[in-house]
């Protein structure tokens, strides 16, 4: 159980430190609280935007276990549900997202909570999360149990926590330091990858 929890902590880690790369309401929150009124309060805002990471992946862990389990009485190879939802997030990340931009941020000035409105204001991170638990199946990962599902939500927060604090640390300094076609074809290839991946997941179910 404790292996369980620890893959899943980092797959889930993982899977949301990569996904906070999209500019979001929490991230561009957290950019324009460090540059207006310094790292501590874009620390409390971070913590209130990351908590809510720990709600919608545990919805969606146990939405997609449900989701397995439907599949599997109608004879549906989870292979193929994942692929189609590798291939959608893939698209999703390539053509979609979009990289940050300091200019014209909102104004930030209720710290914890202003973070933690806007990240229950995204139920879109359940559909997120749901993705990365399918994902999982295609690529041979067994996410199952109670530790399974502890281990997921620690991951989610602890990713997209590490995100901010990274936000906060290069400040101003980020987008300098990376322009925007690097971060458009970091997109790009992640979503290239996940696609490459359903397909091949499609294939082999």
């Amino acid at each position: 159980m404790l292996l369980d929890a620890l893959l899943a902590l980092l797959v889930a880690a993982l899977a949301s430190f990569i996904g906070s790369l999209q500019a979001g309401l929490v991230n561009t929150a957290v950019l324009a609280a460090t540059l207006r009124h310094g790292p501590r309060m874009a620390r409390s805002t971070a913590w209130g935007g990351a908590l809510p990471e720990l709600l919608y992946s545990a919805i969606a862990f146990v939405a997609a276990n449900r989701i397995l389990a439907f599949t599997e009485r109608l004879h549906i190879s989870p292979e193929r549900i994942t692929a189609v939802v590798l291939v959608g997030l893939g698209l999703y990340i390539a053509l979609a997202m979009k990289p940050f931009h300091i200019k014209d941020q909102p104004d930030v000035r209720s710290g914890f909570r202003r973070g933690l409105l806007l990240a229950l204001m995204n139920p879109q991170l359940v559909l997120f999360w749901c993705g990365v638990r399918l994902g999982s199946e295609a690529l041979g990962i067994k996410l199952h149990g109670w530790g399974a599902l502890a281990g997921f939500s620690i991951g989610a927060f602890i990713g997209a926590m590490a995100l901010l604090l990274l936000l906060i640390r290069v400040g101003g300094h980020m987008r300098e330091r990376m322009a925007d076609k690097t971060l458009i074809l970091l997109f790009r290839s992640l979503g290239v990858v996940l696609v490459l991946a359903g397909v091949w997941a499609w294939v082999a179910g």
